[in-house]
């Protein structure tokens, strides 16, 4: 079943940030410029790039979350043995470990963030674990490397202090844009899984 809830959520909040960086560039470019965006232009550039990450982030890790949660819930309505499956799969189970109860493999909010970032490797890998090929999307496929960099970029300036000189807020509506087609297409890649099961 596909839930598109997520996906709009986090793309209003990108629209909302886009707008509020576009205002930002009007008060710097305006015939009276506003002091205090021109005074701290490079503060607000990085501030936003840390938001454009953020959500990014914030996005994967609810949707892995929420995808984890359904396939648990699927495995859990099919009402198989603990024990079943730890023999089939060859895992040696001690005594003290054998349940006599169903399979549970529920998934926390933490193990899902412990196991995931914006970065784009980080986010293949984990939802490879979960069943699904992002690089079967080309619009992950063609933007993963621009996104890769400006996450080590946002990484650089929460780490390491980096001035962001090379960013203008022009660049910034262009990430946003960026990162919603990128993260429409982890979305899409999520429910054509779903629609499958």
């Amino acid at each position: 079943m596909t839930d598109n809830a997520l996906r709009v959520k986090y793309e209003s909040l990108y629209m909302s940030l886009r707008n509020i960086v576009t205002e930002s560039e009007n008060r710097v470019l305006s015939e009276t410029p506003d002091e205090l965006f021109i005074d701290n232009v490079n503060f607000f550039v990085k501030s936003y790039l840390i938001s454009i990450c953020t959500y990014l982030e914030s996005f994967l890790q609810d949707r892995a979350f929420k995808y984890a949660n359904e396939v648990s819930l699927r495995m859990k309505r099919a009402e198989i043995p603990h024990n079943f499956v730890h023999w089939r799969l060859g895992s040696e189970l001690k005594e003290k470990d054998l349940k006599f109860l169903d399979m549970d493999l529920s998934t926390t909010k933490k193990e899902i963030s412990d196991n995931l970032s914006a970065n784009p490797y980080r986010t293949i890998k984990l939802f490879k674990n979960l069943g699904i090929d992002l690089t079967s999307e080309d619009e992950f496929e063609s933007n993963k490397g621009l996104v890769n960099s400006i996450v080590t970029k946002r990484n650089n300036i929460v780490h390491h202090n980096d001035k962001a000189m090379d960013i203008s807020f022009s660049d910034l509506q262009t990430y946003i844009d960026i990162f919603i087609k990128y993260m429409n297409a982890v979305d899409m890649a999520v429910n054509k899984k779903d629609l499958r099961q």
